[in-house]
């Protein structure tokens, strides 16, 4: 059965059903958050890996981090990645599927989003 939210359906962010942090960034070159709420900074680990950092740490790591990226050149198979969910942050990491289908390669996506949700 398919379920409609309308703008009277308010989500409690007391009862937890909110976006705890949220950021957009450049991920090449210098890292650079373009907007955010409860970000305070992005940690560049390598090609294609970035740490998400809490300006406020959450309760505990049982939150959804999800993540999304722009595409490189033809690369339609790219995607992201998240884990190693702490209170203070989490891992994305982004790159694309080779031409032969089973090699993954991480690149620098020149824009990724990303949040956390519970």
């Amino acid at each position: 059965m398919p379920s409609t939210i309308r703008g009277s359906d308010n989500f409690d962010s007391a009862g937890g059903n909110a976006v705890k942090a949220w950021v957009n960034f450049n991920g090449t070159g210098t890292v650079a958050i373009r907007a955010a709420f409860n970000v305070s900074s992005i940690t560049d680990n390598g090609v294609g890996s970035y740490t998400v950092n809490f300006s406020t740490a959450l309760s505990d790591a049982n939150y959804a981090a999800v993540g999304t990226r722009s595409p490189v050149g033809s690369a339609a198979d790219a995607s992201c990645a998240t884990s190693s969910n702490t209170t203070n942050g989490f891992l994305v990491q982004c790159g694309y599927n080779g031409t032969t289908g089973n090699t993954y390669t991480f690149e620098d996506p020149s824009a990724v989003s990303c949040a956390a949700l519970r």
